[in-house]
């Protein structure tokens, strides 16, 4: 109770402090009118548009995206994916995102969808740890979509926030949502030799000191935060959702140099009919 007393003050502390910066951004004439104001970005640190640059850039040069798939985002947050998206898809394209977070669901459906109309948003009711205190259990949810009906599947810094059982059932689910050929680009934290060995040396955010099976916790008291998993067991849970085929591309969020981005990529592909 202690600890979720203490986040609550520190997300309103960093709310406030936010709302001020915006303020002075408006104030100044410099405030970006595409991107969400600072107060409502829950997706991290880092430049908001260049991450989302460079998420395209990965979405396209190792996912192999094309303009004209039929895209899902799973968890997509405050719209850092979908803003370039907008630039990038072309008619026949369609992009569904759908988020737990109330505020950055209503942000996308009243900036992005109003010019972009095939762009569509969701709130879902789930719970998490670190993103909603009420909802359904994110381990048996089935998304609101049907069979087959999305060529590509978008998960970023999503299952870097899932334990096992609802890890379990988002690949499931994605691997469902996908025609065949479909493919899956998401992002993890997997514990091989070489960032288990550095651990220890990281900066806290990234040093996943509790264990839990297969998993690792940034917090033990909210272990949504942040989760790191074993290479070997996402494989294994990757393969037991159906698909056939997958490509790790490592990231450098454990100082493992020559990667391509922070996170780990995994690419996965639902086979085509023979």
């Amino acid at each position: 109770m202690r600890k979720r007393l203490w986040r609550r003050v520190r997300d309103l502390w960093n709310y406030l402090f936010a709302a001020h910066l915006d303020l002075r951004l408006w104030l100044t004439g410099k405030s970006d009118p595409e991107l969400p104001p600072l107060r409502l970005r829950f997706v991290g640190m880092g430049d908001f548009r260049a991450i989302g640059e460079e998420m395209l850039d990965l979405l396209v040069r190792y996912g192999g995206l094309r303009k004209t798939d039929r895209v899902l985002d799973v968890g997509s947050g405050i719209g850092r994916v979908a803003i370039p998206l907008t630039r990038y898809l072309q008619p026949p394209a369609t992009y569904d995102g759908f988020d737990v977070v109330r505020g950055g669901v209503r942000w996308c459906r009243r900036q992005i969808t109003p010019r972009h109309p095939n762009f569509r948003f969701h709130l879902v009711d789930v719970r998490s740890t670190e993103y909603r205190d009420r909802g359904a259990d994110a381990s048996r949810f089935r998304f609101p979509f049907d069979d087959a009906s999305f060529d590509f599947v978008i998960a970023t810094s999503l299952f870097t926030h899932l334990l096992f059982g609802e890890t379990r059932q988002y690949l499931r689910e994605s691997h469902r949502v996908l025609a065949p050929g479909g493919r899956l680009f998401a992002t993890f934290f997997l514990l091989d030799d070489f960032a288990r060995a550095a651990l220890p040396s990281r900066e806290p955010r990234f040093r996943f000191p509790y264990a839990d099976g297969v998993l690792r916790y940034h917090d033990a008291g909210n272990p949504a935060a942040g989760v790191a998993i074993e290479e070997s067991a996402a494989l294994d849970l990757i393969r037991e959702a159906g698909f056939d085929a997958y490509e790790i591309r490592h990231g450098h969020w454990c100082g493992r140099p020559g990667a391509v981005s922070f996170q780990d990529v995994v690419v996965c592909t639902k086979a085509a009919p023979r």
